[in-house]
Protein backbone atom coordinates (compact mmCIF):
# COMPACT_ATOMS: atom_id res chain seq x y z
CA UNK A 1 0.00 0.00 0.00
CA UNK A 2 1.63 3.66 -0.64
CA UNK A 3 1.22 6.68 0.99
CA UNK A 4 0.28 8.75 -1.85
CA UNK A 5 -1.66 11.63 -1.33
CA UNK A 6 -3.92 12.38 -4.41
CA UNK A 7 -4.82 15.70 -5.95
CA UNK A 8 -8.25 16.47 -5.10
CA UNK A 9 -9.44 16.35 -8.45
CA UNK A 10 -8.00 13.18 -9.67
CA UNK A 11 -9.59 12.03 -6.25
CA UNK A 12 -12.70 13.17 -7.38
CA UNK A 13 -13.02 11.65 -11.09
CA UNK A 14 -11.20 8.30 -9.72
CA UNK A 15 -14.24 7.70 -6.94
CA UNK A 16 -16.40 8.47 -9.38
CA UNK A 17 -15.14 5.69 -12.32
CA UNK A 18 -14.65 3.88 -8.79
CA UNK A 19 -18.59 4.00 -7.24
CA UNK A 20 -20.04 2.98 -10.88
CA UNK A 21 -17.64 0.25 -11.72
CA UNK A 22 -17.91 -2.68 -9.06
CA UNK A 23 -14.27 -4.61 -8.02
CA UNK A 24 -12.13 -2.20 -10.07
CA UNK A 25 -9.13 -1.84 -8.32
CA UNK A 26 -6.83 1.56 -7.90
CA UNK A 27 -3.50 2.35 -7.70
CA UNK A 28 -1.97 5.88 -7.24
CA UNK A 29 1.21 6.05 -8.40
CA UNK A 30 2.21 9.68 -7.51
CA UNK A 31 -0.28 12.66 -6.54
CA UNK A 32 -1.33 13.60 -10.40
CA UNK A 33 -1.48 9.80 -11.47
CA UNK A 34 -3.87 6.31 -11.09
CA UNK A 35 -4.08 3.41 -13.46
CA UNK A 36 -7.98 1.57 -12.92
CA UNK A 37 -7.69 -2.00 -13.17
CA UNK A 38 -10.97 -3.49 -14.55
CA UNK A 39 -10.30 -7.39 -14.93
CA UNK A 40 -7.35 -7.34 -17.75
CA UNK A 41 -8.50 -3.55 -19.01
CA UNK A 42 -7.12 -0.43 -17.55
CA UNK A 43 -7.66 2.89 -17.18
CA UNK A 44 -4.90 5.52 -16.84
CA UNK A 45 -5.60 9.08 -15.60
CA UNK A 46 -3.32 11.93 -15.09
CA UNK A 47 -3.94 15.08 -13.56
CA UNK A 48 -2.17 18.00 -15.57
CA UNK A 49 -2.57 22.32 -14.60
CA UNK A 50 -2.62 25.17 -17.02
CA UNK A 51 0.06 27.82 -16.93
CA UNK A 52 -1.65 29.62 -13.60
CA UNK A 53 -1.61 25.99 -11.68
CA UNK A 54 -4.95 26.13 -10.63
CA UNK A 55 -7.44 24.57 -13.63
CA UNK A 56 -6.38 21.16 -13.66
CA UNK A 57 -7.36 18.96 -16.27
CA UNK A 58 -7.57 15.26 -16.11
CA UNK A 59 -6.41 13.31 -19.01
CA UNK A 60 -7.67 9.89 -19.28
CA UNK A 61 -6.67 6.85 -21.63
CA UNK A 62 -9.40 4.31 -21.64
CA UNK A 63 -8.48 1.97 -24.72
CA UNK A 64 -11.41 -0.51 -24.06
CA UNK A 65 -14.53 2.56 -23.71
CA UNK A 66 -15.45 1.56 -20.61
CA UNK A 67 -16.30 4.95 -19.28
CA UNK A 68 -18.94 5.06 -22.47
CA UNK A 69 -19.54 2.07 -22.05
CA UNK A 70 -20.39 2.90 -18.10
CA UNK A 71 -22.08 5.83 -19.35
CA UNK A 72 -20.18 8.13 -17.49
CA UNK A 73 -20.01 11.08 -19.77
CA UNK A 74 -22.68 12.83 -18.15
CA UNK A 75 -21.35 12.83 -14.54
CA UNK A 76 -17.60 13.56 -15.54
CA UNK A 77 -18.73 16.45 -18.00
CA UNK A 78 -19.37 18.64 -15.30
CA UNK A 79 -17.71 17.89 -12.20
CA UNK A 80 -19.12 20.67 -10.18
CA UNK A 81 -22.76 19.83 -10.60
CA UNK A 82 -21.66 15.91 -9.79
CA UNK A 83 -20.14 16.66 -6.46
CA UNK A 84 -23.47 17.52 -5.31
CA UNK A 85 -22.62 19.84 -3.11
CA UNK A 86 -19.43 19.03 -1.56
CA UNK A 87 -17.26 21.37 -1.21
CA UNK A 88 -14.41 20.75 -3.96
CA UNK A 89 -13.42 24.15 -5.38
CA UNK A 90 -10.70 22.62 -7.76
CA UNK A 91 -14.02 21.13 -9.90
CA UNK A 92 -14.74 24.72 -10.56
CA UNK A 93 -13.62 25.09 -13.67
CA UNK A 94 -11.64 21.54 -13.79
CA UNK A 95 -12.07 19.45 -17.18
CA UNK A 96 -11.82 16.03 -18.26
CA UNK A 97 -10.18 14.77 -21.48
CA UNK A 98 -10.70 11.36 -22.79
CA UNK A 99 -8.93 9.35 -25.66
CA UNK A 100 -8.07 12.59 -26.79
CA UNK A 101 -11.35 14.39 -26.40
CA UNK A 102 -13.62 16.30 -24.50
CA UNK A 103 -16.52 15.28 -23.27
CA UNK A 104 -18.69 17.37 -25.06
CA UNK A 105 -16.71 16.53 -28.28
CA UNK A 106 -17.06 12.78 -27.46
CA UNK A 107 -21.43 13.20 -26.87
CA UNK A 108 -21.64 15.74 -29.95
CA UNK A 109 -19.45 12.86 -32.33
CA UNK A 110 -22.13 10.07 -31.01
CA UNK A 111 -24.69 12.47 -32.28
CA UNK A 112 -23.45 13.18 -35.57
CA UNK A 113 -22.89 9.28 -36.51
CA UNK A 114 -26.74 8.72 -34.69
CA UNK A 115 -27.69 11.31 -37.58
CA UNK A 116 -26.09 9.48 -40.07
CA UNK A 117 -28.05 6.43 -39.33
CA UNK A 118 -31.07 8.20 -39.66
CA UNK A 119 -30.53 9.73 -42.76
CA UNK A 120 -29.79 6.44 -44.76
CA UNK A 121 -28.31 2.81 -43.48
CA UNK A 122 -26.05 3.26 -46.56
CA UNK A 123 -23.84 5.57 -44.39
CA UNK A 124 -21.01 3.43 -42.71
CA UNK A 125 -18.70 4.66 -40.48
CA UNK A 126 -14.88 3.83 -40.65
CA UNK A 127 -12.57 4.73 -38.24
CA UNK A 128 -11.78 7.78 -36.42
CA UNK A 129 -8.56 8.99 -37.91
CA UNK A 130 -7.18 11.70 -35.83
CA UNK A 131 -8.97 13.19 -32.65
CA UNK A 132 -7.93 16.74 -31.10
CA UNK A 133 -9.55 17.86 -27.47
CA UNK A 134 -12.64 19.03 -29.60
CA UNK A 135 -12.40 17.76 -33.41
CA UNK A 136 -12.58 14.18 -35.04
CA UNK A 137 -11.77 13.31 -38.24
CA UNK A 138 -12.91 10.27 -39.68
CA UNK A 139 -13.72 7.91 -42.11
CA UNK A 140 -16.73 7.23 -43.71
CA UNK A 141 -18.85 5.62 -46.88
CA UNK A 142 -21.83 6.18 -48.49
CA UNK A 143 -22.98 2.76 -50.31
CA UNK A 144 -18.82 1.86 -51.60
CA UNK A 145 -18.41 5.74 -51.94
CA UNK A 146 -15.53 6.25 -49.12
CA UNK A 147 -15.36 10.15 -47.89
CA UNK A 148 -13.78 11.90 -45.46
CA UNK A 149 -15.61 13.28 -42.37
CA UNK A 150 -14.45 16.45 -39.52
CA UNK A 151 -16.65 17.29 -36.95
CA UNK A 152 -15.26 20.10 -34.92
CA UNK A 153 -17.05 21.26 -31.60
CA UNK A 154 -17.01 24.83 -31.65
CA UNK A 155 -18.12 26.93 -28.60
CA UNK A 156 -21.31 28.27 -30.18
CA UNK A 157 -21.40 25.92 -33.29
CA UNK A 158 -20.94 22.15 -34.60
CA UNK A 159 -18.74 22.20 -38.32
CA UNK A 160 -19.16 18.86 -39.90
CA UNK A 161 -17.31 19.04 -43.23
CA UNK A 162 -16.71 15.89 -46.23
CA UNK A 163 -13.61 15.45 -47.87
CA UNK A 164 -13.24 13.89 -51.64
CA UNK A 165 -11.40 11.87 -53.55
CA UNK A 166 -11.47 13.84 -57.01
CA UNK A 167 -13.26 10.69 -58.76
CA UNK A 168 -16.27 10.43 -56.88
CA UNK A 169 -19.57 10.82 -58.66
CA UNK A 170 -20.44 14.83 -58.70
CA UNK A 171 -24.16 12.87 -58.02
CA UNK A 172 -23.01 11.24 -54.46
CA UNK A 173 -20.64 13.91 -54.04
CA UNK A 174 -23.63 16.53 -53.49
CA UNK A 175 -25.68 13.98 -51.83
CA UNK A 176 -23.37 13.54 -49.08
CA UNK A 177 -22.39 17.66 -48.84
CA UNK A 178 -26.09 17.41 -48.54
CA UNK A 179 -27.05 15.13 -45.78
CA UNK A 180 -23.62 16.42 -43.85
CA UNK A 181 -25.54 19.91 -43.90
CA UNK A 182 -28.49 18.67 -42.75
CA UNK A 183 -26.48 16.23 -39.94
CA UNK A 184 -24.26 19.50 -38.66
CA UNK A 185 -27.89 21.57 -38.04
CA UNK A 186 -29.22 18.68 -35.96
CA UNK A 187 -26.35 18.38 -34.30
CA UNK A 188 -26.25 22.30 -33.73
CA UNK A 189 -30.16 22.37 -32.62
CA UNK A 190 -29.41 19.41 -30.38
CA UNK A 191 -26.10 20.52 -28.40
CA UNK A 192 -25.66 24.25 -29.10
CA UNK A 193 -29.36 25.93 -29.49
CA UNK A 194 -30.80 27.01 -26.19
CA UNK A 195 -26.95 26.31 -24.37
Amino acid sequence: MNNITPYPVLEYVVNVIKNTISDIKTEYTAADAATLKDGNDTIDLVQRFDETGKTATILIKDPKDIIFSEDLFPELKNLQQSAKGKAIPELKDATVIINDLNIETHLIFQGVKDFFDELSSSYEFGKTVEKEVNITKNTYKFGSHFFGLTMINEPDTIIVKTGFQATIDPAIKKIIENDALKVQNAAIKMFKTGK
